[in-house]
């Protein structure tokens, strides 16, 4: 009769680290899926942005500085502008001349 129930209590103690262990998984690719469709939805994952400065509306360039005292700062820069008005000549035709480069010595 000890027997079984140490085999019982074993069992059930085994089947409770089971369950711990797989809520575990769970719960780890739970949270990693939902980091990753918030990273999708604000387009900053390292393929989207290199869509984005090539393509369509807004694009987003990532800057990154390193100081004397090793800390390294990165800021993220984005476009709203249209691919048009972004690619927009900043001079009409008309306005301005053309002036040839004489370096100064």
């Amino acid at each position: 009769m000890t027997f079984i129930g140490l085999f019982l209590k074993s069992i059930f103690i085994m089947v409770l680290m089971v369950a711990i262990f797989l809520i575990g998984i769970v719960s780890f690719i739970y949270l990693r899926v939902k980091r990753m469709t918030k990273q999708f939805r604000n387009g900053t994952t390292h393929t989207n942005r290199r869509q984005q400065q090539s393509s369509a509306a807004g694009s987003t360039k990532r800057r990154s500085a390193e100081y004397d005292d090793g800390v390294v700062v990165e800021e993220e820069l984005y476009d709203e502008r249209s691919p048009r008005q972004a690619n927009r000549k900043i001079f009409a035709k008309d306005e301005g001349e053309y002036v040839d480069f004489e370096e100064e010595k």
